[in-house]
């Protein structure tokens, strides 16, 4: 594991930005057509605090959670056969000092529930205060969950130092394997065969691939490229990579009042520069996973937007503070389905 200085907020989730509903086409507000929404499947999200539920063509949106104040219930991943959700969960922090004197520090677990949002409970449990388990993914097999782990190191009751890595644990009591020290934001191929990821250096953040198990890593979008990555997504042919970065040059949106909640540990480090009061224009980007220069397939300017593949490929489903949007695979057509957003990662499961 390696160490970084800790940059850190003991809130959760992003502030939350609104651009109201529009449809786009080539990725420009006003023009084009709606996608087809036949097979249009669900999409799952983090919005509120609580994980929703919602038709790819815009209908049904309700939550799957009913999380207390103060808790944060974040980036849902259907598992493989579509039957469960796995998902990040925050509890409020504890109103009164620990012992010793010792200030409650945020802690994140991974819960499962039903597809229907029954039975939760909880399926990956921090091991001591200030750790965290983010961002489940589910491996192909559903034997198997990857993590970005963190883990806030105090002394003298002042954080000093996180860890953050991304990790391999098996649901239950199984021991976390290190595959990607000082990496977040983890994504793995529909085959198994690779793993994507953030990493912070000195120069900047980079976009690294390997193989599943963290060997042989290669940046596919070097150090200082580009800012502000996350939410890097595998098509369903692993052939090319999804991913969300500052835009330079991208409409900027109209600012609201900041949501209540701030900046979580694992965000403030990964994505400083998108920690503003109301975020930078941020916009969808897609690489080639055997290498080449970013394509930027969206001009939206939004607010911290992730991204989710349909299993077929032809499409993508962007989560942002401004809306949630279907668009095709190159950024065409995109229609903005919601005009109320949310935050962290969202999953797309057809049929």
């Amino acid at each position: 594991m390696i160490r970084r200085k800790a940059l850190v907020s003991c809130a959760a989730a992003p502030v939350l930005v609104s651009l109201g509903a529009c449809v786009v086409g080539g990725g420009n507000p006003g023009k084009g057509q709606v996608t087809s929404t036949r097979g249009s499947g669900h999409l799952i999200f983090g919005n509120d605090g609580n994980i929703q539920i919602m038709g790819g063509d815009g209908s049904g949106r309700k939550a799957l959670t009913k999380v207390p104040q103060g808790g944060l219930a974040k980036d849902p991943a259907w598992s493989p056969d579509g039957k469960l959700i796995a998902f990040s969960f925050s509890p409020p922090l504890p109103a009164v000092r620990g012992p010793g004197g010792m200030l409650p520090l945020p802690v994140t677990d991974v819960h499962v529930m039903d597809a229907g949002g029954g039975n939760q409970k909880t399926l990956i449990a921090h091991e001591a205060p200030g750790v965290g388990y983010e961002s489940p993914v589910w491996a192909p097999d559903g034997k198997t969950l990857y993590l970005t782990y963190t883990e806030l190191v105090v002394e003298s009751n002042i954080v000093r130092d996180q860890v953050v890595e991304v990790a391999r644990v098996p649901p239950g009591a199984g021991p976390r394997e290190t595959l990607i020290p000082n990496g977040a934001f983890q994504a793995v191929s529909s085959d198994g065969k690779l793993l994507a990821c953030i990493v912070a250096t000195r120069e900047g953040q980079a976009i690294l691939i390997s193989g599943v198990d963290g060997r042989n890593p290669r940046a596919l979008v070097p150090a200082g490229q580009m800012e502000g990555l996350t939410s890097p997504r595998f098509s369903p042919d692993g052939k090319q990579l999804a991913f969300s970065a500052i835009a330079p040059s991208a409409p900027v949106p109209v600012p609201t009042t900041p949501a209540r909640r701030s900046q979580g540990p694992l965000e403030t480090l990964f994505a400083t520069r998108v920690a503003s009061a109301h975020g930078l224009p941020m916009d969808v980007y897609v690489v080639a996973t055997d290498g080449g220069a970013p394509n930027r397939l969206t001009t939206l300017g939004e607010d911290n937007p992730s991204v989710a593949w349909s299993s077929d490929g032809n499409r993508l489903a962007i989560l942002a503070g401004g809306g949630i949007y279907i668009a095709g695979a190159r950024g065409e057509s995109l229609v903005n389905l919601d005009p109320k957003g949310g935050h962290g990662r969202l999953d797309w499961k057809l049929g």
